[in-house]
């Protein structure tokens, strides 16, 4: 299936027109091939994913996974935060363009309004702001948001590979993203959410703003960008299990109704 374009604005104040050294370049074209062929990979072996795609996600089992995304989502800044929190000098270019990157990240949801655009999501899922308002945190949701702070907590020196980490999540949204609006949406005849939409599209761009001051940084230095690679990989495989982990929240309240 091919994305049609998201016709939503973003505040980016970043320059992505800075033409990266060859090698560099080089580099992020195979890492993110890597990333979104490793993507696929995790989420062919998804039961999540292999449920949606022989079309067995029910709407209740969509409305129980994103209102609990919802919870994570509102605190998506404090992984960027610790991110920030992380790096160390901003004289340094490689770390001044990272921090760039985070910031704008944020104030890009923030600004245009992305929470908003997730709360019509939920409306089209078939949710009132009655139950929006009313759900609660999951042990699947707490325990991904503490996640990222229990690998990467503060005090630890590995500011690259946390980053790495955010970025790989970031690309498997996008990858998520597709295959929702396509075994999902699609099969339904339903109409394409702007918050999916937009985050097929743009995650994209935040892998890209995220892992190149990476490679800058481990340019040239096999062992790091070995580092880098499982770092990436990691950030997928903890996205992907949470999916399964709210999977089977959904199984076991169904079954004790």
């Amino acid at each position: 299936m091919k994305v049609e374009p998201a016709i939503a604005l973003t505040s980016s104040r970043l320059n992505r027109d800075i033409e990266l050294p060859p090698a560099v370049k080089a580099q992020e074209s195979a890492i993110s091939s890597r990333t979104i062929a490793y993507c696929n990979e995790v989420l062919d072996h998804s039961r999540f994913f292999c449920l949606l795609k022989a079309g067995a996600v029910t709407p209740p089992m969509m409305q129980y996974a994103f209102l609990q995304y919802h919870h994570w989502r509102d605190r998506l800044h404090q992984w960027f935060g610790l991110c920030i929190v992380k790096a160390g000098s901003c004289n340094d270019p490689d770390q001044k363009s990272a921090i760039m990157s985070l910031a704008d990240h944020i104030f890009t949801d923030l600004q245009d309004g992305h929470s908003e655009m997730y709360v019509e999501f939920l409306h089209e899922l078939g949710l009132s702001d009655t139950e929006i308002m009313a759900d609660q945190r999951s042990a699947a949701t707490a325990s991904y948001e503490r996640s990222f702070f229990d690998e990467f907590g503060y005090g630890t020196d590995n500011f690259y590979e946390a980053l790495a980490a955010l970025s790989g999540r970031e690309l498997c949204v996008s990858v998520r993203n597709v295959r929702l609006l396509q075994s999902y949406f699609d099969a339904r005849g339903m109409k394409h959410p702007t918050w999916l939409l937009l985050h097929a599209e743009l995650e994209v761009n935040h892998f890209q703003d995220s892992i190149r001051p990476v490679l800058r940084s481990y340019d040239g230095d096999s062992a790091k960008q070995k580092s880098l690679i499982k770092a990436v990989e990691r950030g997928i495989d903890r996205h992907v299990e949470y999916f399964e982990d709210l999977l089977h929240e959904y199984e076991s309240l169904a079954n004790a109704v």
